[in-house]
């Protein structure tokens, strides 16, 4: 009878104090979990149901597993503001970081708040921190674009290991960063690493999976591809970045930031570039099957803003495509912020489905939390988060409840409500609604037509504003 009572009172005592549970789970308990982050990948670029140029065999394949999304949206339209959301399931203005963080190594990255003690710099938890306390071995390979600063590493974010670059772009080859210095780390240390940036990627992602598949593990992959300078697979042969070399020009010609091709060239060189992706994300699947961990694992994949349509007008005229939406990386049309996502789960989530809720980047994190039986942060608190969880849009077809999603860069911000969008380009002083449901292109401004609908978008904005900016 001492027995059973003195059972009881741990199992009790574990139920209240989960910090203190076991640091691994058992094996096949909770899913393996990987996030692939394509990099300026747009709505319209992958083939299949996106319509695009470029081959995509593997990712056709992963949607025809698994469930394909029309309204998935970055939480910001350029890259550090997205990987902000993504990484801690908040809006990217709670953490400071609107714009993408520039070149600086001395820029502190997530939770560099002006003003806020030092003490507090990096007190948000990641999606990582979640995953590590409840017994994942994390990794991070890629672009991190969340500060260059050594107190910004990935490793003081919650991953065990972290391979790739800091800042916003490196050379596929060489990698160089813009400014002509090196860029590629392992963990705290410069470290090079032959190879084309999307094979090396994925290369280290299935050897961390290799050292790691005997306990969940939790891998994110953030590709630069297919971000300039535009460098195919094959072009190691062209001019690469040299250490010492300015490469912030935009101009085409020796030096330049976008790569060693002519403006005509371009468009062919991005389909190579997707097409590598593509057969990258294809290697991993099939490594997966190999060692039998695709039915124990839930794959995540989507892209941190829509694609570029030119880069600086007629210098370099055509470029990607983001399909029917209006407008590019950078600017709140729905071509910077709608983009390609697909969810893999065998077994949970059904084949070949497709879900057309309006979702975002910041959602990942609390699924994550829900898919590994963990609470979420007090609603009140300082933690709090903005996303909600997909786990039953994924698993079951499910709805989600009706909110307002919010965008704002330092020029403009949206406001979305169902099948209403507020745009407000603060630069050109105009304000436009448009029903994305019957123009999905936004090219009607119906904000004469329904003052009502207009009004209560601006009340939310307001609101919104005043929140995130502590008024």
């Amino acid at each position: 009878m001492k027995v059973k009572i003195v059972l009881f009172l741990i199992c009790l005592l574990t139920w209240l104090n989960p910090g203190h549970a076991q640091d691994r789970l058992p094996e096949g308990s909770a899913p393996n979990i990987i996030v692939i982050l394509a990099d300026d990948l747009g709505y319209g670029d992958l083939g299949g149901f996106y319509g695009g140029n470029a081959h995509t065999p593997h990712l056709n394949r992963l949607a025809k597993e698994g469930m394909l999304f029309t309204d998935f949206h970055s939480n910001g339209a350029m890259c550090s503001p997205t990987r902000a959301a993504l990484l801690t399931g908040r809006y990217q203005q709670r953490l400071g970081i609107e714009d993408p963080l520039p070149g600086d190594w001395q820029e502190k990255g997530i939770g560099a708040i002006k003003g806020i003690a030092r003490e507090d710099l990096y007190s948000t938890p990641t999606m990582a921190d979640y995953l590590k306390k409840a017994g994942y071995a994390t990794a991070f390979f890629g672009k991190w674009h969340l500060g260059n600063h050594p107190d910004a590493n990935p490793r003081n974010f919650g991953f065990d290991t972290f391979r790739g670059l800091t800042s916003g772009d490196g050379d596929y080859f060489s990698k160089l960063d813009r400014f002509g210095y090196p860029d590629w780390w392992n963990n705290e240390r410069l470290s090079f690493q032959e190879g084309y940036t999307t094979d090396v990627i994925t290369d280290n992602g299935i050897q961390f999976i290799a050292e790691n598949k005997g306990q969940p593990f939790f891998l994110y992959l953030a590709h630069l591809g297919v971000h300039f300078p535009w460098q195919s697979p094959a072009d190691n042969q062209l001019e690469t970045r040299q250490e010492g070399v300015d490469y912030t020009s935009s101009l085409p010609g020796p030096a330049s930031k976008l790569g060693p091709h002519a403006p005509e060239e371009v468009p062919d060189v991005l389909v190579s570039m997707i097409e590598a992706l593509d057969r990258n994300v294809g290697k991993l699947l099939a490594y997966l099957k190999a060692e039998g961990l695709d039915q124990n694992t839930l794959l995540f994949f989507t892209s941190d803003n829509g694609q570029y349509l030119d880069y600086q007008g007629e210098t370099w005229p055509v470029v990607g495509s983001n399909g029917l939406l209006r407008g590019e990386k950078s600017d709140l049309y729905e071509g910077g912020h709608r983009v390609p996502a697909i969810a893999w789960w065998p077994g949970k989530i059904p084949a070949g489905s497709q879900t057309h809720e309006s979702l975002a980047t910041f959602d990942l994190l609390p699924t994550f939390l829900a898919v590994t039986g963990q609470p979420l942060p007090d609603p009140e608190g300082p933690d709090r988060l903005d996303g909600k969880s997909l786990l039953p849009i994924l698993t079951s077809g499910g709805k989600m409840s009706e909110r307002t999603l919010f965008w704002r860069t330092p020029e403009a911000i949206a406001v979305r409500r169902g099948p209403w969008k507020l745009l407000e380009d603060r630069s050109a002083g105009t304000l436009s609604l448009y029903n994305l449901e019957q123009d999905l292109a936004e090219s009607r401004d119906l904000k004469a037509d329904f003052p009502a609908i207009l009004r209560e978008l601006r009340q939310s904005r307001d609101r919104w504003e005043r929140e995130m900016d502590g008024n």
